[in-house]
């Protein structure tokens, strides 16, 4: 009976032993940064850092971070700070961001020493520059009306959108007298809405044929600032002098 026990005492110090070792064996190494939020500025140039990478073994292993895939590896570069048993990396931009195509990349690093691997995912959002201009939805706008169209009535309303984001968006309209030396004050007529693009009629009109030729603009709030621009027709035909 004391042989038997004493096989068993060993088979359970062997177990505890395998066990033990099993645990050590599968501790992955750990990757973290200090920075949970990553963002970086579209058109930023090639080798711009973002972020600095930490690794460490929990076997007291060498351990080394690589991209994971070849769509983070098209993207940056981690260039060695340290390596050994706690490794420090620095991440390089490989292309220029650009907003308007992909708005978030989604990087997947590989930490590795010899008893694993750990892969961590972390986006870096890329933050929108005034690099866009406004553009309207038609070159030139037209309407025509007749002779009694009363103060306060819409004319027409102009389209222009701007595929940058925020302020760098928003879009603020303006109009002017076109290819007028010197516009008389029947130009004062019409009147553009700034905040909605509507053009209304503030004044009475007078009577005759008459057809107004404005140049729109579309500002946006970006610095620095970009204008596009679009050409307006107005006609008002006087049906009685016309008749």
């Amino acid at each position: 009976m004391e042989m038997i026990g004493s096989c068993l005492s060993m088979v359970a110090l062997f177990s505890l032993y395998i066990s033990t070792n099993a645990i050590l064996v599968h501790k992955p190494p750990i990757i973290h940064t200090n920075h949970p939020y990553l963002n970086i500025r579209e058109n930023s140039p090639i080798g711009t850092s973002f972020v600095v990478i930490d690794a460490s073994s929990q076997t007291n292993d060498v351990v080394t971070v690589t991209p994971h895939d070849s769509a983070t590896a098209a993207r940056i570069t981690l260039v060695p700070v340290k390596v050994g048993i706690n490794s420090t990396y620095r991440a390089l931009t490989k292309l220029i961001p650009d907003r308007e195509t992909e708005r978030t990349w989604y990087l997947t690093f590989q930490a590795h020493d010899s008893h694993g691997d750990t892969l961590w995912t972390l986006p870096l959002h890329i933050d929108d520059v005034n690099d866009n201009a406004p553009f309207f939805v038609h070159d030139h706008f037209h309407a025509v009306f007749g002779f009694g169209l009363t103060v306060g009535t819409k004319a027409l309303h102009v389209t222009a959108l701007d595929v940058d984001e925020g302020p760098n968006a928003a879009i603020t309209y303006s109009m002017k007298p076109h290819l007028v030396t010197h516009p008389s004050s029947r130009y004062n007529a019409f009147d553009i809405d700034p905040s909605t693009g509507d053009i209304t009629l503030k004044e009475t009109l007078q009577h005759g044929q008459s057809v107004y030729h404005y140049q729109v603009n579309a500002t946006d709030g970006g610095i620095p600032q970009h204008v596009a621009s679009a050409l307006v027709d107005i006609s008002i035909l006087d049906f009685g002098v016309i008749g």
